[in-house]
């Protein structure tokens, strides 16, 4: 049976800026959302604070977060083969904390206008649109 692999990305938009984060076991580094793999038992919003934390080092609260009506897939290579990966996401409209590199992942702010130019895991340019569309 084939395996499909739940995930949250998580969308922070702070002055025009995205944060966006480069995890070190990506194969290609591609620029992407704070997120991750939601595990079982996990709700989507436990597994956005957890993710959130664990990839910037920022906190939030579930009060804090809007579910993205969207839900995209993505067949992506990593290093021990090809996984399949369903992506929902969420809006977070406040946070605390300041953001810090992990062992697993490299966070900074993005100019949203300067997204085009980087190398984007899939579907988190299009994710960022529907996340600001909500914002206006």
């Amino acid at each position: 049976m084939h395996e499909i692999i739940p995930t949250v990305g998580v969308i922070l938009v702070r002055e025009n800026r995205v944060l966006l984060v480069r995890k070190k076991n990506h194969p290609r580094q591609a620029y992407q959302l704070p997120g991750g793999q939601i595990e079982s038992g996990e709700t989507l919003e436990d597994a956005a604070i957890r993710e959130l934390y664990e990839t910037t080092g920022l906190t939030a609260d579930a009060t804090q977060l809007t579910v993205l009506p969207n839900e995209w897939h993505a067949v992506i290579e990593k290093s021990y083969g090809t996984k399949d990966f369903n992506f929902k996401c969420v809006l977070c409209r406040a946070y605390e904390g300041d953001i810090t590199e992990t062992e697993s992942a490299a966070p900074s702010w993005v100019e949203r206008s300067e997204m085009q130019e980087l190398e984007l895991a899939p579907n988190t340019q299009e994710a960022v649109d529907v996340a600001v569309g909500l914002l206006t």
